[in-house]
């Protein structure tokens, strides 16, 4: 899953401390009572094995990226008459559940908000002297 966040949020590969947020952020949806976002995942991760041959992690990163273009599982709304190729409802569930979460989850973390030009997460002090020294 982490490996595919990679590739849905970014034009190169994630730091570790980056790859961190998406991998919170997946033990977090996992965790939940509720099993919808495990099935979700696990149905993503069974397509994107098949789709690849392999574990799709084990794949590089510009291979992941096209064998996402491929396949589209990058657009995010799945028309009721669109050909969804060979695996229909594990692709629709990739593009219409899955996605959005991977890239809200990362966007919604530190690193995320850095993208956008934040040094620290909203809502948290970033440095004191900011707040403490005279006015700028």
């Amino acid at each position: 899953m982490v490996a595919l966040g990679e590739v849905l949020v970014g034009p190169g590969p994630l730091s570790t401390r980056e790859r961190g947020f998406l991998v919170d952020h997946i033990r977090y949806r996992t965790s939940l009572a509720s099993d919808y976002y495990l099935e979700a995942y696990r149905s993503t991760v069974g397509l994107l094995r098949r789709l690849a041959g392999a574990p799709f992690a084990s794949l590089d990163l510009p291979r992941r990226q096209a064998l996402v273009g491929r396949y589209r599982l990058d657009a995010p709304l799945a028309s009721p008459d669109e050909d969804l190729g060979s695996f229909p409802e594990p692709t629709r569930t990739v593009r219409t559940q899955v996605m959005g979460d991977l890239v809200g989850g990362y966007y919604d973390s530190p690193a995320g908000w850095a993208v956008v030009g934040y040094d620290a997460f909203p809502g948290r002090c970033s440095d004191l002297t900011r707040y403490t020294g005279p006015g700028r």
